[in-house]
């Protein structure tokens, strides 16, 4: 769960995940008599360099002035769109608003859900660390007591041996270094003259 991003604020917002296209389209279906408006202009524009072209100078009279009539009903249509659709506008920005606004509400409940699993975790990741360092002193106490123990015992064996136990063990193995004098002579002292022939 560490690993998710955090959500955004335009995860959801359809004007920010709308594309270019899709603009143009809805734009296209909120005000059709501007767009056919613009073609009316530009058909006029078209016809009045034809006829420019063709040396028709009543041609081009007449549509330049057919296309001074369609940027008029262009910017009538614009008007009236505009005025047609403003309530309709505002209605949708209040609709969007509203949406927003239960949109950051549902965002906000799944930021404290997730803060509340993520305190979840991080409550168990500690409580793990602490039985674990519980049960390593736990351990330690119980090596230590059974270590004096052992201790106790250990030097006792060596009172007894008369030395370390690595030390006793030399000696008593017969090594050259270590009471090999008195193992030596005890040796000899045991074999019989019979033995030596």
């Amino acid at each position: 769960m560490a690993d998710k991003p955090m959500p955004s604020s335009f995860d959801d917002d359809r004007e920010y995940q709308e594309t270019g296209s899709q603009k143009v389209w809805r734009k296209l279906k909120e005000e059709p008599l501007v767009p056919l408006g613009t073609l009316l202009t530009c058909a006029a524009l078209y016809n009045a360099w034809r006829g420019m072209r063709r040396g028709d100078h009543a041609q081009v009279q007449r549509m330049f002035r057919a296309r001074i009539g369609a940027q008029a009903f262009t910017v009538c249509a614009i008007v009236a769109g505009g005025a047609y659709y403003g309530k309709d506008r505002e209605k949708r920005q209040e609709l969007i608003k509203l949406e927003a606004q239960q949109r950051a509400e549902e965002r906000n409940a799944k930021w404290l859900r997730e803060l509340e699993v993520r305190d979840q975790e991080e409550q168990q990741l500690q409580d793990h660390i602490n039985r674990r360092r519980e049960r390593k002193q736990q351990q330690a106490r119980e090596a230590a007591k059974a270590g004096g123990e052992t201790t106790a015992a250990a030097a006792s064996d060596d009172k007894k041996e008369g030395g370390s136990n690595v030390l006793g063990a030399l000696s008593q193995s017969g090594g050259s270094w270590f009471g090999s004098g008195k193992k030596k002579e005890e040796d000899a002292s045991s074999t019989s003259p019979d033995e030596k022939k």
